[in-house]
């Protein structure tokens, strides 16, 4: 039987303190760098097609290179963290497949050669894959941030997990950069709609899966979570769980940053 890649939805933190220690990042960066390895067997992966929050297009952006500088798309870090380097190649090839197949699906995007990759990507594989030895493209979310055209956008990249290339969306499950800045909460903010997420992406079908988080914006903590205009890093969860096929999604990651901001990840590992 062929080897099916998986889909998962990662979350990447805060710019890039998971890779420098910070305290409030320990149980994240233990996910990316030790545990996330008992879900991924990364020597079955061949490549990688990597949704990031930290790029949004108004048409789906593909990126098309060889090899792809870092954008260290962050600022008021230690120097340390604008010396990182992640080689990792690109696959202009596998680009131009995705382009195809959107089009294919009727959805617009284009080619982008130049850009280099966000701390959307490289901080979460600097962890996840250090070796760098796996091919990443890069895509971006929308900036409509509309539920169901980035769903229809995982739809359109299931496929490619039938050739061992793993689909990952790199976001926040809850982003709201007003409380992570005030940083007087003692405890959980967002429990009611952490279980919100958790029971739609592990429903026992894909419609109930879809029916759910296009409706996401409706739910109890939704605005509190991710501010209406302000959601751009949910987009690639709602695109992970597009790509996940028919089975249900299983919750492989849950902790609470700070103590008050509840992280849940998630994966699907078969078709």
């Amino acid at each position: 039987m062929a080897f099916v890649a998986p889909a998962l939805f990662v979350n990447h933190g805060g710019g890039p303190l998971p890779l420098l220690g910070d305290k409030d990042h320990a149980g994240l960066t233990k996910f990316l760098r030790d545990d996330i390895q008992k879900h991924i067997n990364l020597k079955l992966i061949k490549g990688i097609i990597l949704v990031t929050a930290h790029w949004e297009e108004n048409v789906v952006t593909i990126s098309s290179g060889s090899h792809h500088s870092l954008y260290f798309d962050y600022y008021g870090f230690p120097p340390e963290s604008y010396k990182y380097e992640y080689d990792a190649p690109g696959d202009p090839e596998l680009a131009k497949r995705i382009h195809q197949s959107l089009k294919n699906s009727g959805i617009d995007s284009k080619l982008d050669p130049k850009r280099g990759w966000d701390h959307g990507v490289f901080v979460p594989m600097m962890l996840i894959n250090p070796k760098a030895d796996i091919p990443i493209v890069q895509i971006s979310v929308l900036s409509n941030q509309d539920a169901e055209e980035h769903f229809k956008l995982g739809k359109a990249l299931h496929q490619f997990r039938k050739e061992g290339i793993a689909i990952i969306g790199s976001g926040m499950s809850y982003h709201n950069m007003r409380e992570f800045q005030s940083r007087t909460k003692r405890e959980v903010v967002n429990g009611e709609f952490d279980e919100f997420l958790n029971r739609v992406c592990t429903a026992d079908d894909e419609s109930k899966r879809r029916d759910g988080l296009l409706a996401w914006r409706q739910q109890p903590g939704a605005t509190d979570a991710h501010p209406i205009r302000a959601a751009e890093h949910f987009m690639p969860l709602i695109v992970i769980a597009g790509a996940g096929g028919s089975k249900p999604g299983e919750r492989i990651f849950n902790w609470d940053m700070s103590g008050a901001f509840r992280l849940s990840g998630f994966i699907w590992k078969e078709e």
